[in-house]
């Protein structure tokens, strides 16, 4: 089985006290997981005064259980690094995803990047 390029990569960046994640296109394998938080980890070593996380999923198509798995564990990393953690552009199919796993609860959605900043 090839391996398909995500057609848009993933990207960090800051913006104002906040450390923003686009996520890529299509599902979001623990792969990429592990390499967008690893880019996260070293922006908020960079500039550890970032209050809040947001990872756009916005173009995020499927979160494997694995990867649901992750998104637990980023969370309660930015929680012992006193961050408030936002998902941002979540799909109605991913945001089912949370729902069955019972993880709705455990993360704050917002509809677009920038209303998670306010």
């Amino acid at each position: 089985m090839s391996e398909q390029a995500n057609p848009t990569p993933a990207t960090v960046e800051r913006k104002g006290h906040a450390i923003v994640a686009h996520a890529p296109a299509g599902p979001l394998d623990d792969e990429t997981l592990k390499t967008l938080q690893r880019a996260i980890d070293q922006a908020v070593a960079a500039d550890p005064s970032a209050a809040r996380i947001v990872l756009d999923l916005a173009q995020v198509t499927f979160i494997p259980s694995m990867g649901l798995g992750l998104l637990v564990q980023f969370a309660n990393k930015c929680k012992a690094r006193q961050q408030s953690l936002r998902l941002a552009g979540v799909q109605p199919k991913v945001r089912q995803e949370f729902c069955v796993a019972r993880l709705d609860r455990l993360f704050r959605f917002t509809q677009t990047v920038n209303e998670a900043m306010t």
